[in-house]
């Protein structure tokens, strides 16, 4: 699967590098197919937790894996897990919009606590993000203005080890909830592009308060 990519990303370098509008992300309160950006947030999160460690992209440092457990209407790229910059390549499908988040967080129980609700887990997820700083999205150059009225939480918690196997699922993890600023872009034409996002939380009480997020994607659509 690597050399697979390393050579489609070889052969597309000579693709050109497309002239964006400031407009290249969906609006806030958009949806692509009747899913709202809340509810991809779910499902990415759902993603993110059912892949493998070895193969997980939000612990790969290259790009390798950035198709690992990709499925529907929507391409998911990943941060990564606690304070990362991580600089990737990666071959997406021109025609589908892609999703990522800025910086966010999740919460949800540990094996075990019945006690826990689905009001502190969504309290817990938006502790750190009503004081997020620095936040930037940039496409080719080009800035995403006021990254932070894409602020999204949860709308009904959910469990974010439902995507795995059953066989292989740690547990039921009822309630999560995420919060954070989760951007939709919309689907790129053929070419390279290089996206650039991130952004850091102001708060000191946690290693999590502190985190910092800095991920740079080349992107090839093809």
């Amino acid at each position: 699967m690597f050399r697979n990519i390393v050579v489609s990303v070889a052969a597309a370098l000579a693709l050109p590098i497309p002239a964006l509008a400031a407009d290249f992300a969906f609006q806030p309160g958009s949806s692509v197919k009747g899913a709202s950006v809340a509810q991809l947030s779910t499902e990415w999160w759902q993603w993110a937790m059912s892949i493998p460690s070895e193969v997980n992209p939000l612990r790969d440092l290259t790009g390798a894996n950035c198709g690992a457990g990709q499925q529907g209407a929507v391409w998911f790229l990943a941060g990564g897990f606690g304070s990362s910059k991580i600089r990737r390549s990666c071959v997406v499908p021109a025609g589908k919009p892609l999703f990522f988040p800025v910086v966010n967080m999740v919460y949800y129980p540990a094996r075990g606590n019945d006690t826990y609700t689905c009001e502190k887990a969504k309290a817990a997820a938006a502790l750190n993000n009503d004081s997020a700083i620095d936040l930037f999205v940039e496409l080719n150059g080009t800035s995403l203005s006021n990254v932070r009225r894409f602020r999204t939480a949860s709308e009904k918690c959910f469990d974010i080890f439902e995507r795995i196997q059953p066989e292989q699922r740690p547990y039921k993890a009822y309630p999560s909830a995420s919060d954070g600023y989760w951007v939709l872009l919309k689907p790129l034409q053929r070419g390279r592009y290089t996206l650039k996002f991130g952004g850091r939380y102001n708060q000191n009480s946690s290693d999590y308060g502190r985190m910092v997020q800095d991920i740079e994607y080349e992107l090839v659509v093809q």
